[in-house]
């Protein structure tokens, strides 16, 4: 199930799993040692990182799939979780192949 792209917000998730905010935040911090949100995000990011190896497409486009509104955003997010710019995830991702 590929729901973290869209870009859910807490409140859904409490309610898809029918549970508290409380709750649902403590066994992510329990299971996972971060919170709901930051699980997520990291989640987003990940598949944006898959995205920009092993597809051939716009760093703009795959943004949008993830569940970003700004894809300037995104690309301002990526590389302080990465350490690398979506542009240049990319690149390397051309260069090896």
């Amino acid at each position: 199930m590929r729901i973290f792209r869209d870009n859910w917000p807490v409140d859904r998730y409490v309610e898809t799993l029918a549970t508290t905010p409380h709750l649902l935040d403590k066994a992510a911090r329990m299971l996972l040692g971060s919170g709901v949100k930051r699980v997520v995000r990291e989640r987003q990011l990940l598949e944006a990182k898959r995205l920009l190896l092993f597809t051939v497409r716009t760093v703009e486009d795959i943004a949008y799939e993830i569940g970003f509104d700004d894809p300037a955003y995104f690309s301002k997010v990526l590389p302080r979780t990465r350490r690398r710019s979506a542009c240049r995830l990319a690149a390397e991702a051309v260069a090896r192949r």
